[in-house]
C-alpha cells in the first residue's frame, strides 16, 4: 500500500479556504480537545486474550483518522522551485508513536502503516515492534521521515501515557504556527459508571478542522473499539 497518494488541492475552490483563511495568521493555530472513549470491551477482550490493549486503541484511532478527510489535510511546500504553501488531502494516514522500551520511561519511536483490517493491522505492528533494535533512538521515526528523499507529512503521531489518567493537555509546537500534523495523546484507563474509559486529547490546526470533525473522530474510535472487542 502506498501511503505517499496525495491529491494538491485547488485552493480557489475548496470548501475550507475562508477557514484557513482566518486562522492562518495566527500565531498558533492549533487548538486541543480532550474527551474520553469508552474502552470498556476492548480493554476486557485484551485481557482475556492477553492481546496488546494499546494496539486495540491504536487501530481505532488510526481507523478514525483515515475515514475523516480533515484529519488527513496537510499544509506543505510545493516541489517547484518556488516552494509556496501548498494544501494537500493524502489517501492513507499511517501513526508514528513511541514504544516504550527500558526503565525511567526510555522509548523508541516506529511508524506503522494503516490497515483496515485490525488482524493485518496488528501483526504488521507487532512485528514492527519486535524490530525496535538494542540501541534504540527515542525519534527514530521522525528523524528517518525527515531524511528521506519524500519528506510527506502523511502522519499522525500518538503518544500514550498509560500510567497517567489527564484532563487536558498542551502540545508542543513544531514552529510559529503550531504543528505539521495532528498530535494524539492517550491516558490511563479508568472506571466510571460501571464502564471503563481513558482520556484522548487531540490537538489539531483549525484551519483544517473544526470540532464537529473531532467529534465525529471520538464517535468512531468508541465505535471501533467496541469493534476490535469482536477479534
Amino acid at each position: 500500500m502506498d501511503s505517499n497518494i496525495r491529491t494538491i488541492i485547488n485552493y480557489n475552490t475548496w470548501e475550507r479556504r475562508n477557514n484557513f483563511e482566518f486562522f492562518k495568521q495566527y500565531l498558533n493555530p492549533f487548538i486541543t480537545i480532550t474527551s474520553e472513549a469508552d474502552c470498556t470491551e476492548a480493554l476486557q477482550r485484551s485481557k482475556e486474550t492477553g492481546t496488546s490493549f494499546f494496539l486495540r486503541y491504536l487501530y481505532a484511532i488510526l481507523r478514525a483518522v483515515n475515514e475523516i478527510p480533515e484529519l488527513r489535510y496537510r499544509i506543505e511546500k510545493s516541489e517547484d522551485d518556488s516552494h509556496k504553501e501548498i494544501i494537500v488531502l493524502y489517501k492513507n494516514i499511517s501513526v508514528i508513536t513511541p514504544i516504550r522500551v527500558g526503565e525511567n520511561g526510555k522509548f523508541h519511536s516506529v511508524k506503522i502503516p494503516y490497515n483496515k483490517n485490525f488482524g493485518k493491522f496488528y501483526k504488521t505492528a507487532r512485528e514492527i515492534i519486535a524490530d525496535i533494535p538494542a540501541e534504540t533512538d527515542p525519534y527514530a521515526a521522525e528523524n528517518e521521515m525527515k531524511s528521506g528523499a519524500n519528506k510527506f507529512l502523511d502522519v499522525v503521531l500518538v503518544s500514550a501515557i498509560p500510567e497517567l489518567y489527564f484532563t487536558s493537555v498542551t502540545c508542543t509546537q513544531h514552529h510559529r504556527n503550531g504543528a505539521d500534523k495532528p498530535l494524539i495523546n492517550v491516558g490511563k484507563a479508568v472506571p466510571k459508571e460501571g464502564r471503563m474509559v481513558m482520556p484522548v486529547a487531540v490537538s489539531f490546526h483549525h484551519g483544517l478542522a473544526d470540532g464537529y470533525h473531532i467529534a465525529l473522530f471520538f464517535d468512531k474510535v468508541n465505535a471501533y473499539l467496541k469493534e476490535t472487542a469482536a477479534v
